[in-house]
C-alpha cells in the first residue's frame, strides 16, 4: 500500500541526518517551498532535500502550526503561509526594492504623465507596493497595500499569464467576482485573455476595476526569471484609451526591463 504525503513514516535512517539543526532544516523546507512554481508534497520534499520523509513532516507541521506554511487539498500539498508572506515583505523593504524601481518609475511617469503603480503577487491577490501620482488633472487614489482580484485588473492577468503555473486553473474553478459591468467573469473570456497577454508581454483592463479608469501593466522578474509583480500606468480612460498607444506600451515595457535587470533577471 502506498504511503501517503500526509502521514508521518519511521525511517531507520533518521538518526544519521541529525547531523543539521533543526531551524536550518526548517529553513531549507522553506526555501523548497518558496522555489517551487506549485505545492510540493512531503514526498517531494524529502527526496528533494535527501532526508527521511518522517524528519520534514515533523518540521512541516510545526511550521503549518505556526503560519509559515499551509497545506491545500486535493494533494495535501503544501505552501508558502502567511507569516511568511508578512516576513518576505519586510525583507523586502529592508532590500528596498522600491527605491531600487523608483528611478525607471519616475522616468516612465514623466514621460507619460501618468500615475505608475509598483505592485506584487501574493496569496492570490494584487497587492500595491509603491506609486508616483501623475501630472494630469484626475488623481488615481491608490495607497500600497491595496490588494486588487486578479481578474479585476491589468496588474492580475500579467500575474495569471506569468505568476504560479497552476494559478490559472486555479482561479478558473471558482466563481469570478466582478468590479465592474466591464471586469471579465466569463472564465472562457479570461482564458482567451490571458492567452493574448502572453503572447504580447503586457495587458491592460479598460474600466475593469474602476470605472473610467484604465492601467497598462507589464511583469517584473527576478533572478531566474521567477515572477516577482508588475509596474503599471494607471490614468484616466481619456489618457489611457481602450486602445493603447504604441508610445505608452514601449515606454511600460522598457521600465519592465530596466527594473527586473535591478531585481537580478539576466536580460537576454
Amino acid at each position: 500500500m502506498a504511503d501517503s504525503d500526509d502521514m508521518p513514516l519511521a525511517d531507520p535512517t533518521e538518526k544519521d541526518e541529525r547531523s543539521l539543526p533543526g531551524g536550518v532544516i526548517s529553513l531549507m523546507i522553506i526555501e523548497a517551498l518558496a522555489s517551487a512554481e506549485q505545492g510540493l508534497g512531503v514526498t517531494q520534499i524529502a527526496r528533494q532535500l535527501g532526508m527521511p520523509k518522517a524528519r520534514v513532516h515533523r518540521h512541516l507541521s510545526g511550521l503549518r502550526e505556526h503560519g509559515y506554511v499551509t497545506q491545500q487539498t486535493p494533494g495535501n500539498q503544501y505552501r508558502i503561509g502567511w507569516r511568511l508572506y508578512l516576513l518576505g515583505q519586510r525583507f523586502t523593504r529592508q532590500f528596498d526594492i522600491v527605491s531600487l524601481a523608483r528611478p525607471a518609475m519616475e522616468s516612465l511617469r514623466d514621460s507619460t504623465g501618468q500615475t505608475v503603480v509598483l505592485a506584487t503577487f501574493a496569496e492570490g491577490e494584487v497587492v500595491v507596493l509603491n506609486l508616483l501620482r501623475g501630472h494630469t488633472a484626475l488623481e488615481i487614489a491608490l495607497r500600497p497595500g491595496t490588494r486588487f482580484q486578479v481578474n479585476s485588473v491589468a496588474q492580475g492577468k500579467v500575474a495569471l499569464a506569468f505568476g504560479p503555473a497552476d494559478l490559472l486553473e486555479t482561479v478558473l474553478s471558482q466563481p469570478l467576482q466582478a468590479s465592474t459591468p466591464r471586469t471579465i467573469v466569463d472564465p472562457d473570456r479570461l482564458r482567451s485573455e490571458i492567452e493574448l497577454v502572453r503572447r504580447r508581454g503586457w495587458a491592460d483592463g479598460p474600466e475593469e476595476v474602476f470605472t473610467g479608469v484604465n492601467a497598462l501593466a507589464a511583469p517584473l522578474f527576478q533572478a531566474g526569471d521567477r515572477f516577482f509583480g508588475t509596474v503599471a500606468l494607471v490614468g484616466s480612460i481619456h489618457y489611457l484609451p481602450v486602445k493603447p498607444l504604441q508610445e505608452h506600451v514601449e515606454k511600460l515595457l522598457l521600465a519592465s526591463r530596466q527594473i527586473s535587470a535591478l531585481l537580478g533577471q539576466q536580460q537576454g
